[in-house]
């Protein structure tokens, strides 16, 4: 009975141990940024001129994944991880299974463990094309290492160029859509529902913008966890993308805001990501350093 009691109690304590260590990770990464009114350049341990992009952090916030080029303006793309260690990035390695096909937009899953959903080149069972598109996959991590990656089929628009995928706190997934031969780009939900992912459907006020207001591109959006507010990547013709809110109000979003017309700064960027905690945006400039800035400046919480 004793070593029973003696065991249960290591268990909690060792709980407890981990438990603050990641807390204390967490604090360590992010409090520097916590009263920042500027986004602030964040990693630059891994930072890589005109080859930086979109990334997300592992469910602890120590591992940070994103993508960039395997050779310089090559369309041929790698999956790359970066771990905080000592207090700074540690030197960013590729992927494990990231190894001969093209690999971008790196998601960790927000209610499945140790699950990676990610966009490749890899050929799909269904895929009859000459040339396969971006298409969803997904990878499991097992005892420290990746597993052989597998097809994501509930997700795939087959022979579309699937692009920039955001995931809030129950699941629900959405993307940018491209036709094949990219006279159309459209932006869908994927409601996770029930223990499974339903079929993909028309998210339809980016649609509707992209139709009304041709002045612009309108590239993708990133919604919070909460859904309760979403940030787009929108540029005039011709120019710089910017970042912009629309916040969801009885269930209608916003016409979208510039966010430096909020923080009284600049905002201009991509590849915008918001930590699962829904405390901080994460984005990119000029494809070459990630920045930081804290949702509390632009988000007003009633």
């Amino acid at each position: 009975m004793h070593t029973i009691k003696s065991f249960a109690v290591f268990i909690v304590l060792a709980i407890v141990s981990m438990s603050c260590r990641t807390v204390s990770k967490y604090n360590t990464i992010f409090n520097n940024f916590e009263n920042i009114d500027r986004p602030s350049l964040f990693a630059q341990e891994i930072a890589l001129k005109g080859n930086t992009y979109k990334g997300s952090f592992s469910e602890d916030y120590s591992t940070f994944y994103f993508f960039r080029h395997k050779k310089p303006e090559s369309e041929d793309y790698r999956i790359f991880q970066t771990t905080f260690l000592e207090n700074k990035w540690s030197e960013a390695k590729e992927i494990n299974f990231s190894d001969t096909s093209s690999d971008l937009y790196p998601m960790v899953s927000a209610i499945e463990t140790n699950k990676l959903f990610f966009m490749s080149y890899r050929r799909t069972p269904a895929d009859s094309s000459k040339k396969p598109n971006a298409n969803f996959w997904h990878s499991v991590k097992i005892n420290g290492v990746w597993e052989k990656p597998m097809p994501f089929e509930q997700a795939n628009l087959m022979y579309n160029y699937n692009s920039q995928p955001c995931i809030t706190k129950n699941g629900n997934i959405y993307f940018t859509s491209n036709t094949p031969d990219w006279s159309k780009t459209l932006t869908y939900k994927m409601e996770y529902k029930d223990g499974t992912y339903q079929k993909p459907v028309l998210f339809d006020y980016i649609n509707h913008l992209r139709i009304v207001d041709t002045t612009k591109t309108f590239w993708e959006i990133c919604v919070s966890p909460n859904e309760e507010y979403m940030i787009m990547t929108i540029s005039d013709k011709g120019k710089e993308a910017k970042l912009y809110l629309s916040t969801k109000i009885e269930e209608k979003w916003t016409r979208p805001k510039y966010i430096g017309d909020i923080i009284k700064g600049d905002m201009s960027g991509n590849f915008p990501y918001i930590t699962r905690d829904g405390r901080f945006l994460i984005f990119t400039r000029h494809f070459s350093s990630f920045y930081i800035l804290p949702t509390k400046l632009f988000v007003k919480k009633e």
